[in-house]
């Protein structure tokens, strides 16, 4: 491998990267599938990379040697999905060419396509300065169109609705396709939400997160000097996690295409988790039958021990639409794979922390080695409570995001509508916040005068002339509030986001507010709030703008993985989605049962299934050395005992590679300690058995029973709690996880057994 040469052109003149001439930089140690990935630069190239076989390294030495060879890195584009992988990409590559920093558009797919907009978003009738609405905003205006509509919260929840709209925005639909395929009332509520959703949104000057990507391609598509601007500029495309875009995300590629056709996609179908939200993993065929690509495979794992490879080949291997690779290591097979079989959830956390401590009472292990991966944000609580009990640190990922919290979204929400005067939402968040007494009826009547006066509402409100026709009550409390607006607004116009945010925390009352709360929870929001300033001045120190309108571009587009730093001195409990491009010595795949993982949503379904059979690879193969398997024969859930079968993905695994862990007693509360009783794969207890000191259940005509788990199209999974009447006049009370308690008639419901 040595005997290779670097690249195929040493003689290639040198290029100035920020009025610094690139060096030749150190031969990098590369296999021969990596080094022709690297070094194949022109046409369209398509890289199958497996877990853990270097695809960022590839990448980045990639575009070194592109710039090595003569193109200008100002005509390098490269794309990825999170701002902690396009952060590393811009590292490495910096790194590589001896500290010169890398002028290429190396970033986000939602960051590229906001400062595509940034510049020409005035062509869609968009001012350039639009906002961002994150999923909290998008959900305020959902609810406030309903309302408008004359419907409720309740009835059509504004989540669930967010959802579907943001299916149809990354399969390039819109209000008229969804009118155009609606097919019962609940479709046709839909479509009149969504299309009133656009009006509101286009009036506000705002754009959803999905908008970002959706416009940008209209944009391209729709406006020839554009997209000519662009295709003249990149020369070279890279796109990472291919197997994550969507089919708005692959015309984008398309249309940023040149005419050179020289584009690399970087990729692994096996790893395509996120189809719930629209990533389309047949997007690899579709780039085969359009580009004619080379392909080049990269099948050496670099991160996981042998044993774990092969069970996690094992199991992906069972997709039958899937492309032909195996990995591979050249390191020793490591320690067999621990399968622990627990009595129940409380059983399964006890082993989980218990061995932890172990690990660290030894000496062997430190805290940032240990990750605890679940299916459902629901399994956590067990696992949290078992590590306070033995004193572990631990810190949970992808649960509320920094910037989804209350207070932060407070906060920026003052400067959201000072930046954008037409967004309602956001003004609306702090007309009372904290409160100062402005009621609703004063609020309606600015509302009716604004539009009069054709302002916008919060112009209206530092309108002397307008709001002196008030009462005089409401009046001083109106003017009160546009005199903060007035000061926030020179601070925002004249200073650093930092100190503007300082001034709000002090300007709007809101830390004296917290202050004189009793809740416990308020000294954990100031302590957030100052975390909020240190966000704003990093940020500034890291991108060199102090500009609030930068910042919030900055938080409206950080997602749940580039919150988890790996070396932080805690165990890390999160989703397997989460986990996804993460890495740890010792991780627990937890609950693998049928009907947990995989999730009862894919029961039936062959491509949910498929995906679930991937996202189990995913949690596997983010073990470097040690992996468990945990899975309990019994298991509360929604506060229903239940006995489900092992995961079928545990008996894909080879027996070579695996063993029953025995080693922990089984946990009780009372101190009993015993030996467990069956083998993993055949449960003590028939699937069809009550669990102990469960009522048995009543049977219906339809076949169901109180404590049965059901699956409903719009509610997703929950349990029968109570049945009333029979044939068809039954009735049932569901509880939904994330939707509450519903009452359904059997007969129109559309339930089936989960």
């Amino acid at each position: 491998m040595d005997d290779l040469p670097l690249f195929s052109s040493a003689t290639a003149p040198p290029v100035l990267i920020d009025d610094v001439p690139a060096t030749v930089y150190e031969k990098p140690e590369l296999n021969d599938p990596q080094r022709l990935a690297v070094e194949n630069c022109d046409g369209p190239l398509l890289i199958l990379a497996g877990a853990g076989s270097g695809k960022t390294r590839v990448i980045t030495y990639r575009i070194a040697h592109l710039v090595q060879n003569g193109v200008s890195p100002f005509r390098i584009m490269a794309l990825t999905f999170t701002n902690k992988a396009a952060a590393e990409m811009k590292e490495r590559a910096s790194e590589i060419l001896r500290g010169q920093r890398v002028n290429s558009w190396i970033s986000t797919f939602h960051s590229a396509c906001l400062r595509i907009l940034r510049k020409d978003a005035d062509r869609l009738n968009y001012p350039k300065d639009f906002t961002v609405y994150d999923a909290n905003d998008q959900s305020r205006l959902i609810k406030a169109c309903l309302a408008e509509l004359g419907l409720t919260d309740k009835e059509h929840p504004a989540r669930q609705l967010g959802s579907m709209i943001s299916r149809y925005k990354s399969a390039g639909k819109g209000p008229v396709e969804a009118e155009n395929e609606y097919r019962a009332h609940r479709d046709e509520v839909f479509a009149r939400v969504f299309q009133l959703y656009e009006t509101n949104l286009q009036k506000s000057r705002c754009m959803d997160f999905d908008d970002l990507l959706a416009k940008t391609v209209t944009l391209l598509r729709d406006h020839k000097p554009v997209r000519d601007y662009y295709t003249d500029r990149f020369t070279h495309l890279m796109v990472d996690e291919f197997q994550d875009t969507n089919g708005v995300q692959y015309d984008l590629v398309k249309l940023l295409t040149g005419p050179d056709k020289n584009i690399c996609v970087v990729g692994d179908d096996d790893q395509s988790i996120y189809r719930w939200r629209g990533a389309e993993v047949g997007n690899f065929s579709r780039f085969e039958r359009d580009y004619h690509p080379k392909i080049i495979k990269l099948e050496q794992n670099y991160r996981s021990a042998g044993n774990i490879l092969k069970a996690a080949n094992a199991v992906v291997s069972k997709n039958l639409d899937r492309k032909e690779k195996k990995l591979w290591t050249g390191a020793d097979d490591g320690e067999l794979i621990k399968v622990y079989t627990a009595e129940d959830e409380v059983d399964e956390a006890h082993f989980v922390a218990n061995t932890i401590k172990s690990a660290l009472n030894e000496g062997s292990r430190s805290l940032n080695e240990f990750a605890i991966f679940y299916r459902t944000n629901s399994q956590s609580r067990t696992f949290e409570d078992a590590l306070r009990r033995n004193g572990t640190a631990y810190k949970i990922f992808g649960g509320l995001k920094f910037y989804d919290r209350k207070e932060i979204k407070d906060i920026l929400a003052w400067f959201k509508a000072i930046l954008n005067p037409f967004d309602l939402v956001s003004f609306k968040r702090i007309i009372n916040t904290p409160p100062r007494g402005v009621g609703t009826v004063t609020v309606e009547k600015l509302e009716e005068l604004a539009v009069e006066n054709g302002l916008p509402l919060i112009h209206a409100i530092e309108d002397e002339k307008i709001v002196d026709q008030l009462s005089l009550g409401a009046s001083k409390k109106v003017h009160a509030l546009a005199e903060i607006i007035g000061k926030l607004r020179a601070i925002t116009e004249s200073s650093p986001a930092v100190d503007a945010i300082g001034s709000a925390l002090t300007e709007t009352g809101y830390l004296t507010w917290l202050e004189e709360e009793e809740k416990s929870e308020a000294r954990t929001r100031m302590e957030n709030l100052q975390e909020l300033e240190n966000a704003a001045e990093e940020f500034a120190q890291t991108n060199g703008d102090t500009t609030m309108s930068a910042f919030l571009d900055h938080a409206s587009l950080l997602s749940d993985a580039d919150n988890v730093d790996e070396q932080a001195g805690s165990v890390k409990l999160m989703t397997v989605h989460v986990s996804k491009g993460l890495e740890f010595p010792m991780v627990f795949v937890t609950g693998l049962e049928d009907k947990i993982f995989p999730h009862a949503r894919s029961l039936g379904d062959p491509a949910q299934m498929g995906e679930e059979r991937r996202l189990m690879y995913v949690a596997m193969t983010r073990a470097r050395e040690v992996l468990h398997l945990t899975h309990a024969r019994s298991r509360r859930i929604f506060g229903v005992g239940q006995r489900n079968k092992p995961s079928e993905f545990l008996a894909d695994i080879p027996p070579a590679v695996c063993k029953l862990d025995s080693s922990h007693p089984v946990y009780r509360p009372t101190g009993y300690e015993g030996p467990r009783k069956a083998p993993i794969y055949k449960p003590a207890v028939p699937q069809n058995r009550i669990p102990s000191g469960a009522a048995a259940p009543v049977k219906t005509e339809g076949g169901f029973a109180i404590g049965m788990k059901v699956v409903h199209k719009t509610f997703q999974v929950g349990v029968i709690r109570k049945i009333d009447g029979v044939g068809e006049k039954c009735r049932l009370t569901i509880y939904f996880p994330r939707f509450g308690e519903k009452k359904l008639i059997k007969k129109f419901a559309g339930l089936l057994q989960a």
